[in-house]
């Protein structure tokens, strides 16, 4: 494993247990006002660049270990710049459908926590979508 698909796994494990943690307590944060909804979310993203950190670290021992030498980052060259276009675009889509349908949800009358809900599981999933779509072209592309 590289440190590049390493990098890619953690950010899904953190995109993961994350939203797991938020989605868990929805149901009591719906009846928070939005203030204190978003301020929640908040903390959930700062939670998520913490846990991405420390997992980076903690990983890179672990499979450097594992490998008996030291796991280093390469510099990029032409593919990994080209698989990180690929994953983003990909990661894009999923964040521009989320806005529509965080818009969607809100034309329709849903409470506002609950669009701000939908916004902050969408974004996570592009996240996520990132990470996949990294690993899969690190891995078969």
């Amino acid at each position: 494993m590289t440190y590049k698909e390493m990098n890619a796994a953690v950010m899904l494990l953190g995109a993961v247990v994350i939203s797991a943690w938020v989605f868990l307590g929805a149901a009591e944060a719906s009846a928070l006002p939005l203030d204190a909804a978003a301020q929640r979310l908040c903390w959930a993203i700062l939670a998520s660049i913490v846990f991405n950190i420390v997992a980076v670290i903690v990983f890179s021992i672990l499979i450097s270990i594992a490998q008996g030498r030291e796991l280093k980052d390469e510099q990029a060259d032409e593919r990994d710049r080209s698989v990180g276009a690929r994953a983003m675009r990909n990661a894009y889509f999923v964040a521009s459908l989320t806005g529509a349908i965080t818009l969607v949800v809100w034309a329709l009358g849903t409470d506002l926590n609950g669009g701000l809900n939908v916004l902050f599981g969408g974004l996570m999933l592009a996240g996520a979508t990132d990470a996949v779509s990294r690993l899969y072209y690190y891995r078969i592309g």
